[in-house]
């Protein structure tokens, strides 16, 4: 059975490692990844690439794909070449009021602490790596 969702954990390509994270905040959920269900016949990695560019205006490299760290979706690790900035931007999305990097849980957000926390340490090399 297919994933009904992709949920897009969004790091720069250089010089911040897993400290900076993308966020998008939702007119009504607050803080959250960028995401969204995966369309028939469409792959996760493309879902997630789709959704981050929809969300947050920014085009990305899908790196790794994990399907246990979220029940019923999967997680895709993309990298952008984007500098983070501590300015926040608008989203094309009418249900997004703004995207920007995080350094920090942000408050207001849609996700648990120790939910973004397990995402935020994510061993990566224990995923899917797609190529290049």
């Amino acid at each position: 059975m297919a994933e009904e969702f992709v949920v897009v954990w969004t790091v720069p390509s250089e010089g911040f490692g897993d400290d900076c994270w993308l966020m998008v905040k939702h007119k009504r959920r607050g803080w959250e990844f960028p995401g969204g269900v995966v369309e028939d016949g469409e792959e996760a990695d493309i879902a997630a690439l789709r959704e981050l560019y929809e969300e947050a205006g920014l085009l990305g490299v899908a790196k790794a794909l994990d399907f246990g760290l979220i029940e019923g979706g999967c997680v895709a690790l993309v990298e952008v070449p984007q500098s983070p900035s501590p300015n926040s931007w608008q989203s094309e999305d009418g249900s997004i009021d703004e995207v920007g990097w995080c350094l920090e849980i942000p408050e207001d957000t849609a996700w648990e602490a120790d939910e973004i926390e397990r995402l935020r340490s994510h061993d990566w090399s224990t995923s899917i790596i797609l190529g290049s």
